[in-house]
């Protein structure tokens, strides 16, 4: 099944595929970090379109990469995640919006049990305001 996006939020993106429901945190179309009930998931859709142009014959010429840059996150237990991220997160996101992310990623850190709302990304992201509003 590809993949269905069934509302966007800002930097934000409710995601349903084979890999299953998730938030993409970034550029959905492209490299981004899904956000899962059982954990984070970086997904990189900008690598195979060089291959399918080169499959299908859709490209003249050489393909140039798409400049990234690493991220890390270190997990409680000590754990490293490492992968590549498009520039596109250093920018093209407004204040707001990537102050509504950050604050849903400090959430679902904070708030173990809110994770499970990762399953259902649709309604999370319609919900985001009442979720995250301050107590």
């Amino acid at each position: 099944m590809p993949t269905s996006v069934a509302r966007r939020v800002g930097a934000l993106t409710a995601l349903e595929d084979t890999d299953g429901p998730a938030v993409a945190l970034g550029d959905a179309a492209a490299r981004h970090v899904r956000l899962r009930p059982d954990g984070l998931q970086p997904a990189l859709g900008d690598t195979l379109v060089p291959l399918i142009e080169g499959i299908f014959g859709g490209s003249s010429g050489d393909i140039a990469e798409t400049p990234t840059f690493p991220v890390r996150v270190t997990t409680d237990d000590g754990a490293v995640l490492e992968w590549r991220a498009t520039a596109h997160y250093l920018s093209g996101y407004r204040r707001r919006d990537a102050t509504l992310a950050a604050r849903l990623v400090d959430h679902v850190v904070a708030v173990p049990y809110a994770r499970v709302r990762l399953a259902r990304p649709d309604d999370l992201l319609s919900r985001l305001g009442e979720i995250l509003r301050p107590r």
